[in-house]
C-alpha cells in the first residue's frame, strides 16, 4: 500500500522567492505574527510549529524585513486574532472565506488535492463521492466544491483526520475525504491501516490556500505588493499525478 501511495504523486517545491533589493518594511525590528490551525504535516512537526507552510512564510517574511513569529491556534481563535489584529497573517485560509472573514487575500501559497479514501474490498472512485450512499468522514475544510454538494452525500460526520482512516479501515464508514499530503503522512505513521485503504485516482477537489493579511496587520501592504511583484512567489503544489499510474 505504501508503494501505491508513493506513486500517487509527490511534494513539489517550487522556490517561491529571489532575493530582494529592498525590504517590504522600513522597520526591521518589527515583528509580525503569523498563524495558522494545527494541520500536520503542514502547520505542526510533533507539538511545535514546524513543516512546508511554516518554512515557506518564514522566509517569505525574513525577505520583507520582518522578524516572523508563527503561533499555532484553532481556526476560530486564528480567524477572531486577525479580525481584532492581534496577529498580522493568517496562511492557511482558502479563498472562500475571503469575503466572511474580512481578510486581504494576496496570493496562494499551497495548491493541495483533496482524495477519495475508501476500504480496498470496495473501491470507490473520486466521481462516486456523489452516488447519494457515501458517509464521509469530514475532518477538515473540505472547500467550495464539497461544501456546495452536501445534500449530494447522505451520511456526513465531522472527525478528526485519523479516525476518519480508521473509520473507513474498519468499514464503518464507506469513504472519507482528506488533503493528499495528510493522508500521506498518516499512512506513513500508521501503515496498519493504509494497508486497508484504496485512495481514489482523481481528487475530489483541488485548493488553494491564501497568505492573507489582517485589515489591522503592521504590514505595508503597498510595499509587500510591489515585492511580491518583483519576487513572483510560486505556490507549494501537493497534487495527484495521474501519469504515475
Amino acid at each position: 500500500m505504501l508503494r501505491t501511495l508513493g506513486s500517487l504523486g509527490s511534494l513539489l517545491v517550487i522556490p517561491f522567492l529571489t532575493p530582494s533589493t529592498g525590504h517590504a518594511s522600513d522597520d526591521n525590528s518589527i515583528e509580525i505574527i503569523a498563524s495558522c490551525s494545527p494541520w500536520p504535516p503542514y502547520v505542526v512537526d510533533g507539538a511545535k510549529p514546524g513543516g512546508i507552510l511554516v518554512e515557506y512564510v518564514e522566509e517569505l517574511l525574513t525577505s520583507f524585513g520582518y522578524k516572523p513569529k508563527i503561533e499555532v491556534y484553532p481556526w476560530k481563535r486564528a480567524i477572531d486574532a486577525a479580525q481584532d489584529g492581534a496577529i498580522d497573517v493568517i496562511f492557511c485560509a482558502e479563498s472562500g472565506q475571503a469575503n466572511a472573514y474580512g481578510l486581504n487575500y494576496e496570493f496562494p501559497i499551497l495548491i493541495s488535492d483533496t482524495i477519495l479514501l475508501s476500504h480496498r474490498e470496495f473501491p470507490l472512485d473520486a466521481g462516486q463521492l456523489w452516488d447519494h450512499r457515501i458517509a464521509v468522514g469530514a475532518g477538515y475544510w473540505y472547500g467550495d466544491v464539497f461544501e456546495s454538494r452536501r445534500k449530494d452525500v447522505e451520511t456526513i460526520e465531522v472527525v478528526d483526520d485519523l479516525t476518519i482512516l480508521r473509520m473507513v479501515a474498519s468499514k464503518r464508514a464507506d469513504a472519507g475525504l482528506m488533503e493528499k499530503a495528510v493522508a500521506d503522512n498518516l499512512i506513513l505513521t500508521y501503515p496498519e491501516l493504509g494497508d486497508m485503504l484504496h485512495i481514489s485516482r482523481q481528487p475530489v477537489a483541488t485548493q488553494t490556500f491564501y497568505f492573507a493579511t489582517s485589515p489591522e496587520t503592521k504590514i505595508d501592504i503597498r510595499s509587500l505588493r510591489r515585492h511580491l511583484a518583483v519576487a513572483k512567489p510560486l505556490p507549494i503544489m501537493q497534487q495527484i499525478n495521474p501519469d504515475t499510474f
